[in-house]
C-alpha cells in the first residue's frame, strides 16, 4: 500500500471563483479545517495532501448552460490521514465536502489502499471465477429475483421461493424490505426458504441459491449474517449505506463462506446520478452568484443569501460520487460479490453510459481486488433480455421481478422462461 492514495475530483466553479482557492479549500477542509495561514503556522501543510494534477474541461462548459467551468483535479493524500480506517478514509473521500457545492469524486487509485501488510481494502471475498467455481456456471450470465411484497408470511414467501426454484433461477434473494417483521421472522423465513429451495432441488436436480436479507441495526449484522450461514443460505443480501459501508468490508473477510450482495438502498443522496466520465447529466442544483458572501474555516469565499436574493436561474452540475465508482468500483472494494443497480430505462433515471460506466468499474481487470458481478435491476422484462445479454455480457447477474409475477403463465413457467433467454 503507498503512503499516498490518489483521488481525483471533478469541481464546478462560478465564472467569478479563483480555481486556486478552492482546490486550497477542498484541500483544507478534508483535512486540517483550519484556515491556510495557521496551518502552516503550525507546520503541517503536509495534511492537506498535494495536487498532483489539475486539467480544465472548459470545451464541455456549454453543455451546462452557464457562465461556469470545470476542473479535473487529482489529490494525493497522506496514508496516516485515513489512520488504516475505512471509516476515516470515506470522511477523506468525500465528508465536508459533501455539504458543498459542484464537487463530484470521479477516481480512486485503488492500488494505493491495497497491498502488503498495511491493506485497507480486500474487495470481495468472491468474486466471479470464484462464484463460478464454487456453483459450477460457466459460460452464461446468472439469473437473480426477489421474494417480495413486505407483509407476506414466511410460508407464501417459501412457497415463492419454491416456484422460482423450480424454474431454475441461479439466485433467489430477499427483497431489501424483507427483515424481521413479525409477519415473516428472520429465523422462520430463512428455515423456510433454505427446506423450499432444498425440496425443490430434490424435484429438478439443481439447486437454486437462496439469499436472505441480513440487513439490521449494525451491532446485529454479523450475528444475523453468521446465523444465516448456519441456517443454510448460500449468501446474503446486505443494504451497505443503511449499516455503514465498513460493516459489509467486515463480513467479506469473516470466514462464513457466504457471498455479499450489495443492494442500493438508501444511495441515491451519495450519487451524482446521471453522470459517467465525460458526462454532465446529474441532478445537483448549482445557484447563480449573488451579491452575499463570506468566509468559511478555510478562508475561502463561499456564496449566501437567502432564495429571495439569489438569481433564479440553475444549471446541473456534477455532485457526490460518479455511480460508476460508487456502484461498481467503491461496492467491489468494499467487499460485494454482487452490486445491484437500478438498469437504465426501468423505474429508475440511470443512463446507459452509466450503467456501462458501472460495469466496467465492477469488472475492470488490473484492480486489486476480485471482479465482482453487476446486477441491473429494477423493471428489467425477459423480452429485453436478449439486447442485455448480448450489451452487458455473461459477467451479468440480471435481476428480474415484478415481470416473473405478472406473468400469466405463473412463476415457476416464467421463471423457466427467463433461464432459457439467459442461455441456461
Amino acid at each position: 500500500m503507498s503512503d499516498r492514495f490518489h483521488v481525483t475530483y471533478l469541481l464546478t466553479l462560478t465564472a467569478d471563483e479563483d480555481p486556486e482557492e478552492r482546490i486550497r479549500a477542498l484541500q483544507l477542509e478534508q483535512s486540517a479545517e483550519l484556515p491556510d495561514h495557521v496551518v502552516h503556522s503550525l507546520g503541517m501543510q503536509h495534511v492537506a495532501g498535494s495536487v498532483t494534477s489539475v486539467t480544465s474541461l472548459d470545451a464541455s462548459v456549454e453543455r451546462l448552460r452557464g457562465a461556469l467551468r470545470q476542473l479535473e483535479v487529482t489529490i494525493a493524500w497522506p496514508g496516516n490521514n485515513h489512520g488504516s480506517e475505512i471509516t476515516q478514509l470515506l470522511n477523506v473521500l468525500f465528508g465536508n465536502i459533501s455539504m458543498k457545492t459542484g464537487i463530484a469524486v470521479t477516481d480512486i487509485r485503488w492500488e494505493d489502499l491495497s497491498g502488503g501488510n498495511a491493506t485497507i481494502l480486500s474487495g470481495s471475498a468472491f468474486g466471479i471465477a470464484r462464484i463460478r467455481e464454487k456453483w459450477d456456471i460457466h459460460g452464461r450470465a446468472l439469473a437473480c429475483t426477489a421474494l417480495k411484497p413486505m407483509g407476506f408470511s414466511s410460508r407464501k414467501l417459501a412457497d415463492l421461493a419454491y416456484r422460482f426454484a423450480l424454474g431454475g433461477v441461479d439466485i433467489i434473494k430477499d427483497d431489501h424490505g424483507l427483515a424481521d417483521q413479525h409477519t415473516a421472522p428472520f429465523t422462520e423465513r430463512v428455515k423456510m426458504c433454505v427446506e423450499a429451495v432444498d425440496r425443490a432441488a430434490q424435484k429438478t436436480g439443481r439447486r437454486s441459491r437462496y439469499f436472505p436479507n441480513v440487513t439490521t441495526d449494525p451491532h446485529r449484522v454479523a450475528e444475523r449474517y453468521e446465523q444465516a450461514a448456519g441456517l443454510g443460505a448460500d449468501g446474503v443480501l446486505l443494504c451497505p449505506m443503511l449499516v455503514g459501508p465498513a460493516l459489509m468490508h467486515h463480513l467479506a473477510r469473516l470466514n462464513t463462506g457466504l457471498p455479499i450482495m450489495a443492494h442500493p438502498a438508501f444511495s441515491g443522496p451519495y450519487v451524482a446520478q446521471g453522470i459517467a466520465p465525460g458526462s454532465t447529466d446529474t441532478r445537483q442544483e448549482f445557484p447563480a452568484t449573488d451579491s452575499t458572501a463570506k468566509r468559511d474555516v478555510t478562508g475561502s469565499t463561499v456564496r449566501a443569501g437567502s432564495p429571495s436574493t439569489r438569481k433564479k436561474a440553475h444549471v446541473t452540475v456534477p455532485h457526490g460520487f460518479e455511480p460508476g465508482l460508487f456502484y461498481g468500483g467503491l461496492m467491489r472494494a468494499l467487499g460485494a460479490d454482487f452490486t445491484i443497480y437500478p438498469n437504465t430505462g426501468g423505474r429508475f433515471s440511470f443512463s446507459r453510459e452509466t450503467c456501462d460506466a458501472i460495469n466496467d468499474h465492477a469488472r475492470r481487470d488490473g484492480q486489486p481486488f476480485a471482479r465482482c458481478f453487476p446486477t441491473p435491476g429494477g423493471g428489467m422484462q425477459r423480452d429485453r433480455m436478449a439486447h442485455w445479454l448480448d450489451t452487458y455480457g455473461i459477467d451479468t447477474t440480471f435481476l428480474m421481478g415484478g415481470s416473473l409475477f405478472e406473468d400469466p403463465a405463473g412463476i415457476e413457467a416464467a421463471s423457466r422462461a427467463f433461464m432459457e433467454a439467459l442461455g441456461a
